[in-house]
């Protein structure tokens, strides 16, 4: 099915004084300039990466104040430097420590953070709420699986933050830990995942959503029911990647991010290009399936938008090789096809698996197929 478009959509708190603020920075006056005061929310004009790398070119993104400057990855293999104030420095704290709190992170806790503290945002995006929190931070960094071990151990760890990925690895290897706040991979957005990495760890596993751009965005709760946004730190929207208009509720789309009151480098209407769904609930915002995809390279199948790194995600949760596999889309009749073939052994669940792929995407899968030496294609796009 297609996405449902709605009319009107939520705006941010205090919508007047957040553009009144934003059109004196450079990097908004000119796309705000004629705006109505009155004008609908969606009328807003949507933020890329590439103009992002535009504005840094340009001079604009610099502010006198900032304290602190992470790199980060843009188009074209470069980067783009993140500005923070010492006021975004604690707001930011402020908004993540709430959210560590509802996830069930305790002041005193010691606390392991398993990603990198150099030039990038990293372990950054966590160490501001943690400290806020009054856990007592590790900034440990990737790594040096014994050395993690054995910290974990000594110090008796209660939280690791980690890739799920390395948090398995270390459950593997012996490591206990009650509670794991994980980032940098999909959890919940690939089936049996959560509870692969729960039973290594023999604790409980919390996705967690964050940008080097935006920070900390969404963290679940105990209740594993969603990932709760951090609201008072970003608004966030879900569009349709074609059109950028609000789909509804509970529908999939490209995840959008508005700062409430950023200083340095605040981000309007920030297309972050990652797949996910949103649901507004009594208590707040939450991406109840986490982050499943990108928008990149969206297809059109049947009618039907297609992500294929979604399909990706989809291929991982049915324990076949996600990193190699070909999507392949033809015409016969008339209409559409499409096949997915992936290196492995031959199973004896490949219906199910192909009926679960219309369940999940509403396209048929004509073909699927395991070939012990395929080595992936991606997508290949037949149809002319």
């Amino acid at each position: 099915m297609t996405n449902t478009l709605i009319s009107s959509a939520p705006a941010p708190p205090d919508l007047p004084a957040l553009l009144g603020r934003l059109r004196t920075l450079p990097l908004y006056r000119a796309a705000l300039t004629g705006l109505p005061q009155d004008a609908p929310w969606t009328d807003v004009p949507l933020l890329t990466r590439e103009r992002l790398t535009g504005a840094w070119a340009a001079g604009e993104l610099v502010h006198p104040d900032a304290v602190r400057v992470h790199l980060t990855p843009h188009p074209g293999g470069g980067w783009l430097p993140e500005y923070a104030t010492r006021a975004d420095i604690a707001a930011h704290g402020r908004a993540s420590a709430a959210a560590f709190g509802r996830a069930g992170v305790r002041p005193g806790d010691h606390v392991q953070v398993a990603f990198g503290y150099h030039r990038f945002a990293g372990g950054w995006l966590m160490q501001d709420g943690l400290e806020a929190l009054g856990a007592k931070t590790i900034p440990f960094g990737p790594g040096e699986t014994e050395a993690q071990l054995d910290t974990l151990a000594r110090l008796g760890v209660r939280v690791l933050v980690s890739a799920p990925s390395f948090a398995q690895k270390l459950g593997e290897a012996g490591a206990r830990v009650e509670l794991l706040i994980s980032s940098g991979e999909p959890l919940t957005s690939i089936a049996g995942r959560r509870e692969r990495v729960q039973a290594a760890l023999g604790g409980t596993a919390l996705d967690c959503y964050a940008t080097s751009e935006a920070g900390l965005i969404a963290l679940e709760t105990p209740r594993q029911d969603g990932l709760r946004v951090l609201d008072d730190w970003v608004f966030v929207e879900v569009l349709d990647p074609d059109s950028g208009q609000p789909v509804a509720d509970g529908e999939r789309g490209e995840l959008v991010v508005t700062h409430l009151a950023k200083e340095a480098m605040p981000l309007l209407r920030f297309r972050t290009g990652d797949l996910t769904r949103l649901e507004r609930r009594a208590d707040g915002a939450y991406l109840p399936g986490g982050v499943f995809g990108n928008v990149g390279g969206m297809l059109k199948v049947k009618g039907v938008k297609l992500f294929p790194r979604e399909v990706a995600f989809w291929l991982a949760g049915h324990g076949l090789d996600h990193a190699a596999h070909t999507l392949r889309l033809w015409s016969q009749g008339g209409a559409d096809r499409v096949g997915v073939t992936v290196r492995g052994e031959s199973r004896s669940d490949l219906e199910a698996v192909q009926a679960d792929f219309q369940r999940r995407f509403a396209v048929r899968l004509d073909a699927l197929s395991l070939d012990p030496a395929h080595e992936g294609r991606g997508v290949v796009d037949e149809r002319g």
